[in-house]
């Protein structure tokens, strides 16, 4: 418990710790992305913004079970 009560993380806050930096853009390939929402079109989906292009991306969130694997340095493998 934190010392101004109980601390409490939304959807955005858990999804950014785990992809921020993790997910290649589809534009330009860098992995300098970051989460702009935590559920695109569907439930299943995270929307991305890249910051080098700009550019905003879906990535579907069990892509990494497919053989999408997700680097610890960043870049998706």
């Amino acid at each position: 418990m934190a010392e101004n009560g109980p601390s409490i993380t939304g959807p955005l806050d858990r999804f950014s710790r785990q992809y921020d930096k993790h997910v290649d853009c589809p534009w330009c390939g860098s992995a300098n992305s970051k989460i702009s929402s935590p559920f695109g079109g569907t439930v299943s989906e995270i929307l991305f913004t890249c910051s080098d292009c700009g550019e905003t991306f879906g990535w579907m969130k069990w892509e990494h079970k497919r053989g999408h694997k997700l680097s610890e340095k960043g870049g998706e493998k």
